[in-house]
């Protein structure tokens, strides 16, 4: 009888312990999170896209990439430059240009107004650092004002002031190098 009686209450034990186990479960209130304080900051707009300059100024907040300006964005507009002409390092004379600066896409741009004869439109590519590299299309740069003419060289704005341009251009011809340098100022 001993053994019987202690096999019972093994079984009425465990028995006793799952009931009180499943007891316990049922009677447990799920957890539910408090709302906390707004977050300021969550309220203004950041752009997100890469390619932007200004990505991801403004974090944190919401996203919305219709606050973001792109390379060529920066630089949308038109200029008045001093353009310095060198030669073997002399200085040859200085003019004034109008520049127009379009934008194509988010990286490319057209300048009118370098060729004041020709009319020739220029195109730059921006980067996020706002330096424009003229583009090429042959080996010593594209095509500019004449046939024989090619261009090569940047333009660099400044990410703190966007009113004005460095140029750092080279145009090579048949009769030799000239170096054109100078400061753009936007009108």
């Amino acid at each position: 009888m001993p053994r019987f009686f202690i096999r019972n209450k093994l079984k009425s034990g465990k028995v006793i312990f799952l009931v009180l186990a499943l007891l316990a479960t049922a009677s447990c209130e799920k957890y539910v999170d408090k709302p906390g304080d707004d977050d300021p900051r969550l309220a203004r707009k950041y752009c997100n896209d890469p390619e932007a300059v200004n990505f991801n100024r403004g974090f944190p907040g919401t996203a919305d990439n219709s606050v973001c300006y792109y390379p060529a964005d920066a630089y949308k507009g038109r200029y008045l430059w001093i353009d310095s002409m060198y030669s073997n390092n002399s200085l040859l004379g200085q003019r004034s240009l109008t520049l127009d600066f379009s934008v194509i896409d988010k990286e490319q741009m057209a300048v009118q107004g370098l060729c004041e004869a020709s009319g020739t439109t220029v195109t730059f590519t921006a980067n996020r650092q706002l330096r424009a590299v003229a583009d090429t299309t042959i080996i010593k740069g594209q095509p500019f004002c004449r046939p024989k003419d090619t261009v090569s060289g940047y333009i660099q704005q400044s990410l703190s002031d966007s009113t004005r341009l460095r140029f750092y251009l080279s145009v090579v011809s048949d009769t030799g190098t000239v170096l054109h340098q100078g400061t753009a100022y936007r009108q």
